[in-house]
């Protein structure tokens, strides 16, 4: 088992906080997930638990891995950042 500082160490982990920060870290981490596309946080939630189980991806989820290119909230990303402004994410 790992420490947190090893865990870091080894890039499994993005950042450590000390204990008092721990909740004001991930009040902090939660803004920064809310404020991005809906449709992102939600396929990330999925992936998650679809990866969980082990098992191979089938050839229509490799290819729905790409399905975000197809949606509003990513071209607004897109555009948002070539032209260096806050993005609108509709959920679209």
């Amino acid at each position: 088992i790992l420490d947190a500082r090893e865990a870091l160490q080894k890039g499994l982990l993005s950042r450590v906080v000390d204990d008092e920060r721990v909740f004001e870290e991930a009040a902090l981490s939660a803004e920064r997930i809310c404020a991005g596309a809906p449709l992102v946080a939600r396929w990330h939630k999925q992936w998650v638990r679809r990866l969980m189980t082990g098992a191979p991806l089938d050839e229509a989820e490799r290819r729905a891995a790409f399905d975000f290119l197809a949606t509003e909230d990513y071209r607004e990303g897109l555009d948002a950042f070539l032209n260096k402004r806050a993005p609108v994410f509709k959920g679209r």
